[in-house]
């Protein structure tokens, strides 16, 4: 009988733990959330950082017009990128670019929590974070 009570006990405080957890953390859904989201800000962060050219034989850099490999390559060359970096990984969308000035840029994704993943991020080139708005879930910047 102590041993059925010990057992049902254990069980309880497990369960019990489970849930909190779930409660504390999310479930399987805003982990899957948090994986594209922190996988869409990582490709901002190497756009913006192929915008921001650090290719020093390219004096005046003007920025492209569109967002695609060839226009990359040809605006910093040799900037190494992957054609993924430049779409969506869950709905295989490009990244929404605009070209507002010769030096001003600004790129964005749709977030599921832009705030959490911008805390979760522990990553990257300060200078570069501290241009992502959350509210937008946009990366903006100046060029030279």
């Amino acid at each position: 009988m102590k041993n059925k009570v010990f057992y049902i006990g254990t069980a309880a405080v497990v369960l019990t733990a489970i849930i909190i957890g779930f409660f504390t953390v999310g479930g399987p859904n805003t982990a899957r959330q948090d994986m594209f989201d922190m996988r869409r800000y990582e490709n901002l962060r190497q756009i913006a950082t192929a915008l921001h050219c650090t290719n020093w034989r390219i004096l005046q850099p003007v920025l492209p017009d569109k967002l695609d490999l060839e226009s990359i390559r040809a605006y910093c060359g040799g900037v190494q990128m992957q054609a993924d970096v430049l779409v969506d990984n869950e709905t295989n969308i490009p990244y929404a670019y605009t070209r507002i000035s010769e030096t001003e840029y600004s790129v964005c994704a749709s977030f599921y929590d832009a705030h959490r993943t911008m805390r979760l991020s522990y990553q990257g080139d300060p200078r570069l974070d501290g241009s992502f708005n959350p509210d937008t879930g946009c990366f903006t910047g100046r060029v030279r």
